[in-house]
């Protein structure tokens, strides 16, 4: 079997375009990075720390950062904060499984540099309540929809 040059060849070749196709697939069909661009809506995921209570949930994409944090727990509202790297021009939250006419609070710029909001919403009705997170920066739009269990940590 090893005595046939074509097969030999092929062993040694066969490999090679492999590992060649593999990375020139990735070349021509991978989206390429990109700067966010005006009027276009991105979904921002969710970090580890979001599914378990551990009192801030961390949301990215690319380069653009959020963390949110619950950071005042009374018997019947929470008061959540919101951290950027970017200034925001508008930030809402809100609970999106409790009622479905709800409307989303808008959050309100707690420093000059529009990096650090706030708002208060009432306790979630159960661990399984999901956040919806909608904001705005530079004309994009950034949302995400994350379960609420790390609210628990302040409770």
């Amino acid at each position: 079997m090893f005595t046939n040059k074509h097969v030999v060849v092929a062993m040694l070749v066969a490999p090679l375009l492999a590992i060649m196709g593999w990375y020139a697939v990735d070349y021509f069909v991978a989206e390429r990075p990109h700067a966010a661009r005006p009027g276009a809506t991105y979904a921002l995921t969710a970090k580890s720390n979001c599914r378990y209570d551990s009192g801030q949930c961390d949301l990215q994409n690319g380069d653009f950062e959020l963390s949110l944090r619950p950071i005042d727990v009374t018997a019947e509202t929470v008061s959540v904060e919101l951290r950027s790297r970017f200034p925001l021009q508008q930030a809402s939250i809100g609970f999106i499984d409790e009622s479905p006419n709800a409307l989303p609070t808008e959050m309100e710029s707690t420093d000059t540099g529009a990096t650090l909001w706030s708002a208060a919403l009432a306790l979630p009705s159960s661990d399984a309540s999901t956040i919806g997170v909608a904001v705005m920066a530079q004309g994009a739009t950034y949302y995400a929809e994350i379960p609420a269990v790390f609210l628990n940590a302040g409770r």
